[in-house]
């Protein structure tokens, strides 16, 4: 497994981030658990999973609408710089629901997730290190692409 090493800099918050550029993913048959030991692994973070918050509170009204259908499971932790990272396992559809919700200009833009294979987080700094995608969307397609490191 090749490994990367990246020093990132969020305002005066310096963090290091360790990497396997392969797998290993997470176990989504560990539900939440199992995103947040594989992001305790990666980066010595996220080790303490907290449950029960409500959902629409967290993602708002317009993305809870959205998203609350195709969320199995659902927690946050802290990871710098977050301090309420959350983890969703997913079922599919959420791109059908999103073209749709911009087809009728419910949303704007793109889901402000980060996305790997049957899961997604809500951060967006630091995921193209995680090998995790953001969804582009136009009312008609979507498509998944690399998160581009700055």
């Amino acid at each position: 497994m090749r490994v990367l090493l990246a020093l990132l800099v969020v305002g005066s918050v310096a963090f290091a981030l360790l990497v396997g550029r392969t797998e290993p993913t997470p176990d989504l048959s560990r539900g939440v658990d199992g995103i947040a030991a594989w992001l305790n692994e990666l980066t010595g973070e996220c080790s303490d999973v907290r449950r029960g918050d409500d959902f629409t509170d967290f993602a708002g009204p317009v993305r809870s609408k959205v998203y609350a259908p195709f969320v199995v499971e659902w927690g946050t932790c802290a990871k710098e710089p977050y301090s309420r990272l959350g983890l969703l396992v997913l079922r599919p559809g959420l791109e059908q629901a999103w073209r749709t919700a911009l087809a009728n200009g419910e949303v704007r833009g793109d889901p402000d997730l980060a996305f790997g294979d049957g899961f997604a987080l809500t951060g967006s700094i630091g995921m193209e290190y995680l090998g995790l995608k953001r969804l582009e969307c136009t009312p008609t397609a979507c498509s998944l692409i690399e998160i581009e490191h700055h």
